[in-house]
C-alpha cells in the first residue's frame, strides 16, 4: 500500500481518521484514534512526532502532520 504524500493531506482525508476525537484532545488520543480508524501509518506517525501534546482541532491535526 503506498503512503499518501502528508503535503496533499486535506482536511476531508483527515476528518475520516479522527472520527470520535473530542476536541482539545491529547496527542496520544488523536494518534490511537487515527490508528483506529485506518489511517496509514506516516499520518499516526505524524500526529505521534508533532511538537504539541495537545490539540485544539482537526485543522491544527492537519497542519502539524503536513509540516
Amino acid at each position: 500500500m503506498d503512503l499518501p504524500n502528508l503535503g496533499n493531506l486535506d482536511i476531508g482525508q483527515l476528518q475520516q481518521y479522527l472520527q470520535g476525537v473530542n476536541f482539545p484532545a491529547q496527542k496520544e488520543e488523536v494518534a490511537s484514534n487515527a490508528e483506529s480508524n485506518g489511517a496509514p501509518q506516516n499520518i499516526v506517525d505524524g500526529i505521534r512526532n508533532a511538537a504539541q501534546d495537545k490539540f485544539n482541532s482537526q485543522d491544527e491535526v492537519l497542519q502539524a502532520v503536513k509540516g
